[in-house]
């Protein structure tokens, strides 16, 4: 299963269950964006929410094929699995900047009382070390996925991810607008196959 970016220090629970202070950075076309920074952390961390008209197994479905990533993850160039499950992606740097890549684990787990899905991203930064990319040490991504109705989900995706570039109120400017983008794309893809 495969979402973005990342939170380190904090377990999961903690951060779906903290009292965040998030200021709306975009609230267009029926997505929003939010942003907030962090105590220890260079870059802001991302929440953008979204109510699109699909199933929630569609969604996941789309997540999981690593073929369509570039179609939907703004900034995505590729994207594969290594034989030991993890999960491998390329992204184009933004401007004159090097190509980043991520290596990553996933987990999805069901929450039935709630009718949600939570798909869970890890970063794994230490692993599968190559020379082609500057790697990208501190990502971790969350994707809650919620049924509203039969035909309707309802998105809460959260992300922390430092390309480690020096220019900070850019990494953030661009990490909130490839939050966006990324968003209105997916939702693009899944209402066109209704």
């Amino acid at each position: 299963m495969v979402g973005l970016n990342c939170l380190i220090g904090m377990s999961w629970s903690e951060i779906i269950n903290a009292k965040v202070n998030w200021q709306k950075k975009i609230d267009r076309e029926g997505i929003q964006v939010f942003q907030h920074q962090q105590k220890g952390f260079r870059q802001k961390h991302n929440k953008g929410v979204i109510t699109i008209k699909t199933r929630p197994e569609r969604l996941t479905a789309l997540m999981e094929d690593l073929s369509l990533c570039k179609q939907w993850l703004y900034g995505c160039i590729t994207a594969k699995q290594f034989n030991d499950g993890l999960i491998h992606m390329v992204f184009k740097g933004p401007l004159w900047f090097k190509d980043r890549d991520v290596v990553m684990s996933t987990k999805t787990e069901y929450i039935t009382e709630k009718k949600q899905w939570l798909v869970t991203t890890q970063s794994e930064a230490n692993r599968h070390p190559n020379d082609y990319y500057v790697r990208i040490n501190q990502t971790q991504a969350s994707w809650l996925i919620t049924e509203v109705s039969n035909t309707q989900i309802q998105v809460t995706y959260e992300l922390y991810i430092d390309p480690e570039i020096s220019l900070k109120s850019g990494v953030n400017k661009y990490n909130r607008d490839a939050m966006y983008l990324s968003l209105n794309k997916i939702r693009k893809l899944l209402e066109a196959q209704n």
